[in-house]
């Protein structure tokens, strides 16, 4: 055999293998349909009556929760109310984490689990478009550069002041701050998570896991005003990344709102890829371009985050190319729109699709 075709079957099977292993890491590990978290505090004629009130308050408090996860703000005014039997249906177990009980009293945490199939009934018969993913944890690191330079990671300013003021229960994209603490110190510092530098951001993610990492900056003098917002989002799993456009701001003052307006970014965005309409699907025929290993792999990668992509057959595979057929919910359009959040771009060339990690 050449030994040119000899190099072409070994990289074909190398991404063959690469492609399975994607496959099974990025499998879910959870549905989506659990609420955790949520704390109650009743009362009642008795603490029997206090504690089953305090239960059924929990799962009403967990189904919005889980309604604001799921469904967009413009459409939840289509989901009918439900009353507490049709509720408890909807209900597959309730995991008590702590609880308190006086006379007539009942304080507790609860993790309320859904069934899936019962929540898609109730929330799909309304024509209501879903978010069929689990949310996907943030961690933050604020940073604020000011003439000297940047400030340490543990430094309490107003910008990580107003990241630790943010509700982001119920979000798609919970967040967790940074400690700023010696380990995470050791990790990285506050001029490598300025810059980006990935191999830190890597190192200090062992300890957070999370699949998302928000590096969120302040410029400017913190006595003068005049700052200026930016910074940059990472992708963990798939290696992507986004920036947060830089914008002014008159003063401190303004920096809860930024904060609001970064954290609500990243949750549309992430809304926006979990987001499937089941009331049509179609399938496309694309071809991914392959010039490295590595191509191929963080195609196959991101398009298992995406709900709205039903299945992904890999009819050939070469060095140079894997032609696919794509599976999915929605418009083409729509996919578009879709791949191009997860940072895949979909295009025609000369009557043939290609699809490429941007």
């Amino acid at each position: 055999m050449p030994i040119g075709r000899v190099f072409s079957t070994i990289a074909a099977a190398l991404l063959a293998v690469l492609a399975a292993n994607v496959a099974v890491a990025q499998s879910p590990g959870g549905t989506g349909y659990d609420v955790t978290g949520v704390d109650v505090d009743v009362t009642g004629a008795d603490a029997v009556q206090a504690r089953a009130q305090g239960i059924r308050e929990a799962r009403r408090k967990a189904l919005g929760l889980l309604v604001n996860r799921m469904v967009s703000a413009e459409d939840r005014a289509r989901l009918p109310q439900i009353d507490d039997a049709q509720l408890e249906n909807m209900v597959r177990g309730v995991e008590f984490v702590r609880e308190r009980s006086a006379p007539n009293r009942y304080i507790a945490t609860l993790n309320v689990v859904f069934a899936p199939d019962a929540v898609k009934s109730y929330l799909g018969g309304t024509g209501a478009r879903i978010v069929e993913t689990v949310p996907r944890p943030a961690l933050v690191i604020p940073l604020w550069k000011g003439p000297a330079g940047v400030e340490p990671l543990n430094d309490r300013n107003a910008w990580r002041e107003a990241w630790q003021q943010l509700d982001s229960a119920g979000s798609a994209v919970p967040v967790t701050l940074l400690r700023g603490d010696p380990t995470d110190q050791g990790a990285l510092s506050a001029e490598q998570a300025y810059v980006g530098d990935v191999s830190a951001l890597a190192r200090l993610n062992e300890r957070y896991r999370a699949p998302t990492i928000i590096v969120a900056t302040v410029d400017g003098d913190k006595a003068s005003g005049g700052l200026t917002i930016g910074g940059m989002r990472y992708d963990t799993q798939t290696g992507a990344r986004t920036e947060i456009p830089r914008i002014p701001v008159a003063s401190a003052s303004d920096l809860p709102a930024a904060v609001k307006a970064i954290h609500a970014k990243a949750d549309q965005d992430w809304r926006s890829i979990g987001t499937v309409r089941r009331d049509s699907q179609d399938s496309l025929d694309v071809v991914v371009p392959i010039r490295a290993l590595g191509d191929w792999v963080q195609v196959r990668q991101r398009l298992g985050a995406i709900p709205a992509v039903k299945a992904v057959t890999v009819k050939t595979l070469e060095s140079d190319r894997a032609d696919l057929k794509l599976d999915y919910f929605g418009t083409t359009e729509e996919l578009q729109r879709t791949l191009a959040q997860a940072g895949l771009s979909l295009s025609q060339e000369a009557g043939q699709w290609q699809l490429q990690a941007r």
